[in-house]
């Protein structure tokens, strides 16, 4: 298969026609095994870098090339990569994914935070890199500091929310039952999902999201709560499920709550 879209982007690239090679190259990226993506095909793609002129054109031809078990990093293709993302060329979701095929090929999670750090929006590399799911940057300059800790705080909010929006699609009725039309995510599809994966929510494991200061030990007591009564199989209508709602938000808003660290 992945000579025939080989053959494709060549002869997309002969006629100037953009829309088919980016076409063929989301193919060959997503439902291509691309462990196959190597000797010419692979020197191919590299040699089209320089002649694309379309610039999110290009910034899928290298997101491309860097899930090649033939790629290796170098500084050069980081730096067009990185010129790219300041440029618009692609979305925060590709870019994690590629940053974190490019760290697997050689180059250091350092090395990323700092070209993202010194040439993208703040608020746009925070993104990214919370996308990223990394939380070892290596050592950080003192005038990035700030920004480093902004990151952090960001990462701490992503997971916090991710387990208050489990919690709430376990234990709030309206949300199980609309959550498969929502546009709100719950980070799970549908209650079932959420309640095969509780099985973390123990004693133990909350240990350590209370000491990363991702929830307060009275919130991680309500969690393992919930843990216990979903490993005895309980009706998830029964009192003791929902009054866990009113224990875990007292009478506050919860989208208060989600967004507050603990201190």
């Amino acid at each position: 298969m992945i000579g025939k879209i080989m053959r494709l982007i060549t002869n997309a690239s002969l006629d100037k026609d953009d829309s088919v090679i980016v076409a063929a190259l989301n193919l060959l990226k997503n439902d291509c095994n691309l462990e196959e993506l190597v000797g010419d095909y692979f020197a191919q793609l590299v040699s089209m870098i320089p002649l694309v002129k379309e610039q999110s054109t290009k910034a899928l031809l290298i997101e491309t090339i860097v899930e090649s078990p033939e790629f290796v990093s170098y500084d050069t293709m980081l730096d067009e990569y990185v010129k790219l993302i300041s440029e618009g060329a692609t979305n925060v979701q590709e870019a994690a994914r590629c940053l974190g095929a490019i760290t697997a090929s050689g180059c250091t999670n350092n090395q990323i935070f700092l070209q993202l750090a010194n040439k993208l929006n703040h608020k746009f590399a925070v993104e990214i890199l919370v996308s990223m799911g990394r939380s070892n940057w290596g050592e950080i300059p003192h005038y990035l500091e700030s920004f480093a800790q902004e990151v952090q705080k960001a990462q701490r909010i992503r997971y916090r929310s991710g387990i208050i929006a489990a919690f709430l699609l376990i234990v709030h009725p309206l949300c199980s039952e609309y959550a498969h039309v929502s546009s709100l995510s719950f980070g799970y599809p549908f209650t079932e999902a959420a309640m095969n994966d509780w099985a973390w929510v123990t004693p133990k494991n909350t240990e350590h999201i209370v000491q990363k200061k991702i929830v307060t030990s009275r919130e991680a007591d309500i969690l393992v709560k919930l843990g216990d009564l979903l490993r005895l199989n309980m009706n998830l209508s029964s009192n003791e499920v929902a009054k866990l709602y009113t224990e875990f938000f007292e009478d506050k808003n919860p989208f208060d709550v989600i967004y507050t660290l603990p201190k």
